[in-house]
């Protein structure tokens, strides 16, 4: 019985040292969400842009809206959102609470009042901030430091459409990358806040977030292992 007892703690003590070698080696450890300090680009989608609104005002009903299409959440507080009025670059900063649910969608809007934007449920509204423009504008996403994480640009919007995007090859989306709403919402303009795009969407050139730490495994280990030791216990007083 004491040798077996001795065999397990070997056991306990070799599980101890691997969790100890997971969480401190460099780079085993990844993050459980992504936010607005470790974002890269290729990591954020913007997947719909509602540029020109008819049913409503392009006051009232402007939004744009972010796919993740990663197993963990991504928050988006502290990112520095862009557009162009004329020669002048209007932003605001993402404050509070704004995370988007793995495999979710967050819509940003001017208004948060579904009564009068025209029928739209928008996770966080940036009211007049900024404006889309109907014609020759883009909307970029940077983080604080400056680095750019994604960046749409259109010519022209379609008038009472949503553009959908249909292929995303990496951070740069031009307008050959949008396709007009097929679907009707709220008032009667074409889009879909918050859903599916009506038109199929293909992700390329994505950066992949890391994989789950290892460090979880090796608590797992140590968990056994402590179920190992209370056994011992139990074999050395019987």
């Amino acid at each position: 019985m004491q040798d077996i007892a001795q065999d397990r703690l070997r056991g306990i003590t070799t599980a101890l040292t691997l969790m100890v070698l997971c969480l401190s080696t460099p780079g085993a450890r990844a993050a459980t969400a992504l936010d607005a300090g470790n974002l890269a680009p290729g990591q954020l989608v913007i997947s719909e842009l509602m540029i020109d609104p008819t049913r409503v005002s392009d006051g009232a009903g402007e939004w744009f809206e972010i796919f993740n299409p990663f197993r963990i959440p991504i928050d988006l507080s502290g990112l520095v959102v862009e557009s162009q009025t004329g020669s002048t670059v209007e932003n605001f900063t993402i404050k509070g609470a704004a995370s988007v649910p793995a495999g979710g969608f967050f819509v940003l809007g001017r208004s948060a009042a579904s009564g009068t934007n025209g029928g739209v449920t928008v996770d966080y509204a940036w009211g007049t901030a900024l404006s889309l423009g109907n014609t020759s504008d883009f909307l970029r996403i940077e983080r604080s430091d400056g680095t750019i994480l994604t960046q749409a640009t259109w010519s022209e919007a379609p008038a009472g459409k949503s553009l959908e995007l249909t292929s995303f090859t990496g951070p740069n989306l031009a307008h050959a990358n949008f396709s007009a709403s097929l679907r009707a919402y709220g008032s009667g303009d074409f889009g879909t806040p918050g859903l599916r795009n009506s038109n199929p969407m293909t992700l390329t050139g994505l950066v992949a977030p890391p994989v789950p730490e290892p460090g979880t495994w090796a608590l797992l280990a140590l968990g056994l292992g402590c179920i190992s030791l209370t056994r011992s216990r139990n074999i050395r007083g019987t």
